[in-house]
């Protein structure tokens, strides 16, 4: 069972691999396409709002930065699942293979641009003379957020195949909460937007890194079982729901 795993993984990452040397191949930038995304974001947020609503805030270029990087991991990757099973369907068609390792592909390609960006982070945080030691904290949230975002394109690669405009509903549900999850502000004072993030998963993760790897912060247990809760449950629910419809695919595609 083991070998068996590890040869699944391995598919995932030749997949992984072969997605992102591809994507922008013959370009002049290369990898630092994927980065211009972010930058300029935070570029944008922080010229806008580092004078207003971002002044209060400590280590705000910080604050704003890693809550950017990490909400652009989960929506480049959900987005990519919702299309992931139509864009490859001749390949899902004529090879037999576990077609979670797509999946598996995906989180892995935008993870190796997450990198690049903790990268970023790293100097950045350096350049501003924040302690740099806890980002060594990163790796064990970033572990749960994996998995947690594997779990949803799990769940969204599934609907998608039932539901043809997912991709679109989940392109506007996506900017929505975008502007629900604080990543320019803060939400410490602001009743209905604390009660509003209780449901935001992406809350609990952005703010429980923010509060180790910026702050040095112990974080509070509230947040760790968030986190935890969170990841288990999009686990459980895209397994379940992905399972039930794969054997289904053929038919759909």
């Amino acid at each position: 069972m083991k070998p068996k795993i590890e040869r699944y993984i391995y598919l995932s990452i030749t997949f992984a691999k072969a997605e992102f040397k591809l994507r922008y191949e013959g370009s002049y930038l290369g990898i630092f396409w994927y980065l211009l995304n972010p930058l300029f974001t935070f570029l944008i947020l922080f010229f806008i709002f580092s004078s207003s609503i971002g002044r209060p805030i400590i280590m705000y270029p910080l604050y704003l930065f890693l809550g950017v990087i990490i909400f652009n991991f989960f929506q480049q990757t959900t987005s990519d699942a919702t299309r992931i099973i139509k864009e490859n369907r001749y390949l899902i068609k004529s090879i037999n293979f576990p077609l979670w390792t797509l999946i598996g592909a995906i989180v892995l390609k935008f993870l190796f641009s997450h990198i690049f960006e903790l990268v970023v982070f790293f100097l950045f945080t350096l350049f501003l003379g924040n302690e740099v030691w806890t980002i060594i904290f990163y790796p064990f949230i970033a572990l749960f957020f994996i998995i947690f975002i594997f779990g949803v394109s799990l769940l969204f690669a599934g609907i998608s195949l039932y539901f043809v405009d997912f991709e679109n509903i989940w392109l506007f549900a996506s900017r929505l909460l975008w502007f629900a999850t604080p990543l320019f502000y803060s939400i410490e004072g602001q009743k209905n937007l604390i009660t509003l993030n209780l449901f935001n998963p992406l809350y609990y993760f952005i703010t429980l890194a923010r509060e180790v790897v910026i702050y040095s912060h112990v974080p509070s247990l509230w947040l760790v079982a968030g986190v935890i809760c969170w990841t288990l449950f999009a686990l459980a629910a895209g397994l379940l729901i992905f399972g039930e419809l794969k054997t289904k695919i053929a038919e759909r595609i």
